[in-house]
C-alpha cells in the first residue's frame, strides 16, 4: 500500500500565493493518482481552510512550539501517522506542499524499489554541501519513518538540520537506497523566493 501526506501551513505571511501554490501542488500529485492507493493533506498551522475542504484533510492540533520548521514538520507527521491506523509496512511518500512534481520519476522508483527497500532519498549535494537528505519529497515505510523522527532531538536547543538527522539515521542501513533526482520543483523561502530544479 502507497500513501501520500502532502503538508501544508497555511500562515498569514504570503498567505494567498501560498494557498495557489498548495492548490497546484495537490492538483498535481493527484494527477498521479494511479501511482498511490490514498493520501492525506497534512495541515500543520490552520484549524480549517475552506480550500482543504476538497481534498482529504487532516488538521493537527499539536500547534508548532519550536523555532525549527522541521522539528515541527516531524511532529505533525508523528502524531498524524501514529493515529493514522495505517500499518507499519505502509509505504509513506511525503511531499512538502509548496513543492510542484514536475514529472513521474520518483513515484516511478517508488514503485520499483518499494518491495526491496524501506526508504529512498536523494541527497542534498546539489543545494548544499551534502551533509543530509532532502525532506520536502522522500519515500518510507510507516514503521521506519517513525523510528526516524523519534531519534532526532526535537528542542530550541538543537539547531542541527533534520536532513542531516535523516540521512546519519538512513544512509547506513542496507535497505535503504539514495536516488539520482527527484523530478520536482522546489519553492523555498517564506516567499518562495529561491526556486530549483532536483
Amino acid at each position: 500500500m502507497v500513501h501520500v501526506i502532502i503538508t501544508t501551513a497555511n500562515i498569514a505571511d504570503a498567505y494567498h500565493k501560498r494557498r495557489g501554490q498548495y492548490i497546484e501542488s495537490i492538483e498535481r500529485c493527484l494527477s498521479y493518482r494511479h501511482y498511490f492507493d490514498s493520501y492525506t493533506v497534512l495541515e500543520c498551522v490552520s484549524d480549517h481552510e475552506d480550500y482543504l475542504d476538497n481534498y482529504n484533510t487532516y488538521y493537527s492540533e499539536l500547534g508548532n512550539p519550536y523555532h525549527d520548521k522541521g522539528h515541527n514538520e516531524v511532529s505533525h507527521l508523528k502524531a498524524f501517522l501514529q493515529q493514522s491506523g495505517l500499518p507499519d509496512n505502509t509505504s509513506i511518500i511525503k511531499i512538502s506542499g509548496k513543492y510542484l512534481l514536475t514529472d513521474s520519476y520518483f513515484f516511478d522508483r517508488v514503485i520499483e524499489f518499494q518491495a526491496d527497500y524501506e526508504s529512498m532519498f536523494k541527497n542534498d549535494n546539489d543545494v548544499y554541501v551534502g551533509n543530509g537528505y532532502h525532506t520536502f519529497l522522500y519515500y518510507a515505510k510507516k514503521g521506519l519513518l517513525l523510528d526516524v523522527i523519534e531519534s532526532i532531538d526535537l528542542n530550541d536547543a538543537n539547531n542541527r538540520p533534520i536532513e542531516w538527522d535523516f540521512k546519519e539515521f538512513l544512509m547506513v542501513r542496507d535497505n535503504h537506497i539514495e536516488i539520482d533526482r527527484l523530478g520536482i520543483m522546489a519553492h523555498q523561502g517564506a516567499n518562495s523566493e529561491k526556486i530549483f530544479y532536483a
